[in-house]
């Protein structure tokens, strides 16, 4: 198992369901499958419900950040929604992002040459590996990464995504890009800068392939996923996690760790809920998520997020 911050939360008081018995001062949350349904992905639709619940806590004076696995060029469509709420931490924690400005604020990049490494070895592992690389200046991705049939549409979305952002620098463009490469590692000296390295190997259970690449490289890389049936790993720093940069984000605010709520669905998630105070896991998400999580809310798209917050703004501060 990849190494990870120490659990919080043991001195946090509760009732009998799990919840904290005090209002929180951060909330955060991962994004598709926790607050956006994965049948809107592709819109980035969140629920008013989820949205007066976001905007009735911070009204309260709590804090909010948005921790994805998505990439800078897909926040583009939710800034209008979003973008006034909180930073996004993207890419499993190896960027925060400004929406509203477009910016790169932190970013932690892999080096280049473990990037080649890890890809080279997982080669040999699995015959049938396909990689993508997200970086700070878009996606290389060899042919089959994302399958014909799926590119053209793919791209359209990506295309209505970057339309919709405002042109204030040549961010939105660039991380629009889409690179393709027989192999990623033959662009790599042109985008040194991959914050998220991908690899698909069709055919297998995506826990099971977790669980073999993780004990291959110990705590070399962070290895998890985030695609529901989808045998797709995402591999970042060793040291870098949704997690750790949280972690920071709420220090920089002087808030502790106990004092932060965290809402998720996937494996991706699963540090961020052990090392937040109160972990919430999402009914509809991954059954190994809840032993992480003091409470399973309900499902995604019965806005269970939206109903926790509103639990939680119920609290005396």
């Amino acid at each position: 198992m990849p190494e990870h911050l120490a659990p919080h939360g043991a001195e946090v008081e509760r009732d009998s369901i799990g919840h904290p018995l005090v209002r929180p001062q951060l909330i955060a949350t991962d994004l598709d499958g926790t607050i956006i349904p994965y049948s809107q992905t592709h819109t980035g639709y969140v629920s008013p419900r989820t949205l007066e619940a976001f905007a009735a806590a911070i009204e309260s004076g709590i804090h909010v950040a948005f921790v994805t696995g998505r990439p800078m060029r897909w926040m583009a469509a939710l800034t209008p929604l979003l973008g006034s709420m909180g930073p996004a931490i993207v890419s499993n924690g190896a960027v925060i992002y400004d929406m509203n400005t477009d910016t790169v604020l932190e970013a932690h990049p892999m080096d280049q040459h473990l990037v080649a490494d890890v890809t080279n070895e997982l080669r040999g592992l699995f015959s049938g590996a396909i990689f993508g690389a997200e970086t700070l200046t878009g996606l290389i991705m060899e042919p089959e990464f994302i399958p014909a049939a799926s590119r053209a549409a793919a791209r359209q979305v990506d295309l209505s995504r970057q339309a919709t952002a405002e042109p204030t620098s040549r961010v939105a463009v660039e991380s629009s890009r889409w690179i393709e490469a027989k192999r990623i590692t033959d662009r790599l000296a042109e985008h040194p800068e991959v914050v998220k390295l991908m690899v698909k190997v069709n055919g297998h259970d995506p826990d099971d392939l977790l669980l073999a690449v993780r004990s291959h490289f110990g705590t070399l890389v962070q290895v998890t996923h985030s695609v529901p049936g989808v045998a797709l790993l995402e591999i970042s720093r060793g040291d870098i996690h949704k997690a750790s940069t949280l972690a920071d984000y709420a220090a920089s605010l002087g808030i502790h760790a106990n004092d932060v709520v965290a809402f998720g669905d996937q494996r991706n998630d699963e540090q961020m809920l052990r090392w937040a105070g109160t972990g919430y896991a999402v009914a509809s998400g991954n059954p190994a998520l809840f032993v992480e999580a003091n409470v399973v809310a309900p499902a995604c798209d019965d806005d269970g997020v939206a109903e926790m917050i509103e639990h939680l703004l119920t609290l005396p501060e």
